[in-house]
């Protein structure tokens, strides 16, 4: 556990030695600020962040990937990826470390919207059950799209791919949702199955189903799991 600690505080340390981190950081908020004043906190409006919350998970949509594009495949262009194989923690450990690093850039990121609660608190009545499920929805999709994150920076040679494939794997899977009802009632199915901005809904209005909270949690180990696996084959080779 303690390679795994250090793998973390690392890379999450990495997320702001440079001005890129700051610079999302910093752009996350502002964007969220200026939904939750246009949309959000207007006279009239019902006291809830449902909008804000779908808004910022359509950014996560592309911050994700940026978090972790790097995390794999950068470690190998530079050439430490070697050193960081010989250290004590097994592959499993150096995946969740990556993982956990910037999931808790994610976590921090979402810090930055609380004065949005604080302002509803003040001016409104919000049910704190609904946003308490509203957020848990945002970070369980923001750790799946981690996770897949994490993948695409295993498979891919540079990080730019990784972006990449990330993003357009879940536009992908989300306009292939759209399209289920020209694809037959089965595979209809199979795509609501695996598509989660659907689930998220649930979370947004208030209703926590454990069956989504599986989904997102299976989903997170499938593709960590996957890296891990890939990244071993490599190195028997």
């Amino acid at each position: 556990m303690s390679g795994i600690y250090t793998i973390a505080q690392r890379d999450f340390k990495a997320l702001f030695y440079s001005p890129a981190g700051y610079v999302v950081a910093s752009l996350f908020a502002l964007i969220s600020g200026i939904v939750f004043m246009r949309q959000v906190f207007l006279s009239g409006q019902p006291a809830t962040l449902s909008n804000l919350l779908d808004f910022d998970a359509l950014l996560l949509l592309f911050i994700c990937p940026a978090l972790t594009m790097r995390s794999i495949c950068e470690e190998r262009r530079q050439g430490t990826w070697e050193l960081l194989v010989a250290s004590p923690p097994s592959m499993w450990g150096i995946v969740c470390g990556k993982y956990i690093a910037s999931f808790g850039f994610l976590l921090v990121l979402l810090l930055l919207t609380t004065p949005c609660i604080m302002l509803l608190e003040i001016y409104g009545r919000p049910d704190p059950g609904e946003i308490f499920s509203g957020y848990l929805g945002v970070v369980c999709m923001g750790g799946l799209y981690l996770g897949s994150g994490i993948l695409a920076s295993t498979i891919a040679g540079s990080q730019t791919i990784a972006f990449l494939l990330t993003v357009f794997f879940w536009i992908l899977v989300g306009l292939a949702r759209v399209g289920a009802d020209l694809l037959g009632p089965e595979l209809g199915d199979l795509l609501f199955a695996i598509e989660p901005y659907s689930r998220l809904q649930d979370f947004t209005t208030g209703l926590i189903d454990t069956a989504n909270i599986v989904y997102f949690l299976s989903g997170i180990v499938m593709f960590l799991m996957i890296s891990t696996a890939l990244l071993e084959l490599r190195r028997r080779r």
